[in-house]
């Protein structure tokens, strides 16, 4: 029997090798119809994903980014962890999933366009992943409703009093209260909580300088400083948090690269250098340049700034491991405020988010001339074509550029003569511009049209030639339709005139009855 008990201990138990890290980012700028468009949600998504993968311990491909988000693509990258997980634990390891979103919300749940995940559901679709850590981090507003059936509570105001040991369990970190609008703002190109989360796992929150930043750490970095950067905006955001976790030692999230590159600042610069980390998106150190400092740093590139009175004067040094770059003044250029490394990369995200949305969209209809027109000249005709239309969430104009074309036959009347038969065809490109609506699922929209357009019309019988005429058409033109999510239809009427006179009866006028439907990129 000995034998065989020391056989036994020889065998391969099960246990956990090590951690495997998946995580799902989700960003939506846009919310529910009546959402006022956010200018960094998806933006924010990508950041924090590229985060985890560079210092999370997170792989690219177990990292899963959901960017202009709606339920089902949050759906579909669920299923995608979730596989991940079971992979992972089926090999043995000891899972953590991180599910973060930057979007619109309230106390009752996230809104992914028309559509919403109710917090209460989030928790089961994260407690079905299987992941023994679940690390939920939510920047919404009201995202504190997140918290408040399982017990949650409004953070301290300074000191974390709580005591956070992990190996499994579900954690929530929640970017305001219950009560409490989450807010972005363009001065740091993002949300003011996902800013500070970012800037507190980079490594400004790890306060014994070990190396690593834990959840406990990076909550009461982001606490405060939330708190303290809203100050004076329309109302304080007070991140909350609900730690349902148990086990024997912190949650690491990120574990910080070594500071194996410098920059030497040998003094003689005038005014006050800041340095700014053009990889990670943050400053990093402000220092005076008048006395001698080697600033250690992660490898990347780098920009210091010496601001002047009307502009920036700004130097860029690319740091590789173990390299030391003195900085120089001949090493400095001007240039504008607006133009710098850090202002240049925020202005470049609030003009990608304020780019109207491109809808591309096919067209059927109808192209009729008015009155008698129709009767002696072209009957009417049915039209298809297609429509780009530009429409601004948050805005209130819209503009348009289409290709329709017709063809129609019918009979003509003239005086003193039989009913003719006649074959008519018309292709135009049109512009238009207007004002549209506010937010919501019933948009419509005004403006003024013009169309180059060619009309042909052609007798079968042989007793008259082709004719063709060419006219630039100005007009108006209206429409009215359901915008939900990324599709849309309208019925849309264009009326005009043309600039051709063919008889005493003045421009003729013709109008468009049309239907559009597409998809928005």
């Amino acid at each position: 029997m000995t034998w065989l008990f020391l056989l036994l201990l020889c065998l391969p138990t099960a246990g956990w090798a090590d951690e495997v890290r998946v995580g799902l980012f989700v960003g939506n700028n846009d919310g529910h119809p009546s959402d006022q468009q956010l200018l960094f949600a998806d933006a924010d998504a990508k950041k924090m994903h590229d985060l985890f993968v560079s210092l999370g311990g997170m792989s690219s491909g177990n990292a899963v980014l959901v960017q202009d988000a709606t339920r089902r693509s949050v759906e579909h990258g669920m299923d995608q962890v979730h596989r991940k997980v079971v992979d992972a634990r089926n090999a043995g390891h000891h899972t953590t999933l991180v599910f973060y979103y930057s979007g619109h919300g309230d106390d009752r749940g996230l809104h992914l366009g028309p559509a919403e995940l109710e917090h209460a559901e989030l928790r089961r679709m994260l407690d079905r992943t299987d992941a023994d850590v679940r690390l939920a981090l939510l920047d919404a507003c009201q995202s504190g409703g997140a918290v408040r059936t399982k017990g949650g509570q409004r953070g301290p105001a300074f000191d974390f009093a709580i005591e956070v040991e992990q190996t499994r369990g579900t954690a929530f970190l929640t970017s305001s209260a219950a009560s409490e609008l989450s807010q972005e703002s363009t001065e740091v190109g993002g949300g003011f909580f996902t800013h500070y989360l970012h800037t507190a796992l980079a490594g400004a929150a790890d306060r014994n300088r070990d190396g690593e930043v834990t959840l406990t750490e990076a909550y009461a970095f982001v606490h405060t400083e939330t708190a303290f950067g809203t100050l004076e905006t329309r109302g304080a955001q007070t991140p909350t948090y609900d730690f349902d976790l148990v086990g024997s030692s912190e949650v690491v999230l990120t574990t910080l690269e070594a500071a194996t590159a410098h920059l030497d600042f040998q003094g003689g610069l005038e005014g006050t250098l800041s340095v700014w980390d053009e990889n990670r998106k943050r400053y990093v150190a402000e220092i005076g340049g008048a006395r001698p400092l080697t600033l250690s740093l992660r490898p990347g590139t780098y920009y210091v700034h010496q601001r002047q009175p009307a502009w920036v004067e700004e130097a860029r040094y690319d740091l590789r491991k173990g390299e030391t770059l003195a900085v120089l003044p001949e090493d400095f250029t001007s240039v504008a405020y607006e133009e710098t490394a850090a202002r240049g990369d925020i202005d470049r995200q609030i003009r990608r988010a304020r780019t109207p949305r491109l809808s591309l969209r096919m067209v059927l209809g109808g192209r009729g001339l008015a009155g008698e027109w129709s009767e002696t000249y072209l009957p009417p005709q049915t039209v298809a074509g297609i429509e780009a239309r530009f429409l601004r969430k948050t805005g209130r104009t819209w503009f348009a550029f289409d290709i329709l074309s017709g063809t129609g036959e019918g009979d003509l009347s003239f005086d003193a003569l039989t009913d003719v038969h006649v074959t008519v065809s018309s292709t135009s490109g049109g512009a238009s511009i207007g004002f549209a609506t506010g937010p919501g699922i019933i948009r419509a929209g005004l403006g003024a049209r013009a169309e180059l357009a060619t009309f042909g019309r052609s007798f079968p019988d042989g007793q008259l030639p082709d004719q063709r005429s060419y006219s630039l058409s100005p007009g108006l033109s209206g429409w009215a339709g359901v915008h939900l999510g990324r599709f849309s239809t309208d019925l849309a009427f264009n009326l005009l005139i043309m600039s051709n006179n063919w008889d005493d009866r003045g421009n003729p006028v013709y109008g468009e009855l049309l239907w559009l439907t597409g998809y928005r990129f």
